[in-house]
């Protein structure tokens, strides 16, 4: 069993914002096999599950705010006993070029605070990331939480569906695999 964690804040004055970039892969993978997301109090999220081939895959929005999302992680993880290479993480990182793809396992947080948070909560951070390269404009914390304009949405959305190609290609062919195909891809 895979579990793919897409990081955000609830609530629709969120919902198009660069923090928001892990919650639009999930959303998007819902459209694309067709399951609804159901909020469990249990796990501190929306959860939705599907299958590829042969492998079960939950797909999880933390309903914790970006800062606690590893309490959300660590319920899931525990309870479906997912191991932690089996972890796939999507999420902004404000210090890639805006819309490129990196595929990472096993590093630092980076200082994101949702990152700090599941590493902190799962005690290790050998799980797998799939980082959106939201740029930087002026004051970090207001920046990744302001709306994109139509431009950028353009090429978030062609970012979105690569990070979502990215997780898809994990589970098919392997984290190698991936890297060789979506790192440092740009829209």
């Amino acid at each position: 069993m895979y579990l793919i964690v897409g990081l955000g804040n609830p609530g629709s004055r969120y919902a198009l914002t660069p923090h928001n970039v892990g919650f639009m892969v999930c959303d998007l993978l819902s459209f694309s096999f067709n399951f609804n997301f159901n909020q469990s109090t249990k796990f501190k999220g929306l959860i939705g599950k599907f299958s590829l081939q042969d492998k079960k895959v939950i797909v999880l929005k933390p309903t914790t705010y970006m800062n606690l999302s590893g309490e959300s992680v660590a319920l899931v993880s525990s309870f479906y006993q997912i191991e932690l290479d089996k972890i796939i993480v999507i999420h902004d990182d404000i210090d890639m070029d805006f819309g490129k793809i990196k595929i990472k396992k096993d590093s630092s947080s980076g200082g994101h605070k949702g990152i700090e948070s599941i590493i902190n909560s799962l005690g290790s951070k050998n799980f797998v990331r799939i980082k959106i390269g939201v740029g930087r404009e002026g004051n970090p914390k207001e920046y990744v939480l302001s709306q994109f304009n139509t431009e950028e949405l353009k090429i978030i959305r062609i970012a979105i569906e690569n990070a979502k190609e990215a997780a898809l290609t994990i589970l098919e062919y392997g984290l190698a695999k991936a890297m060789n195909s979506f790192n440092n891809k740009k829209p």
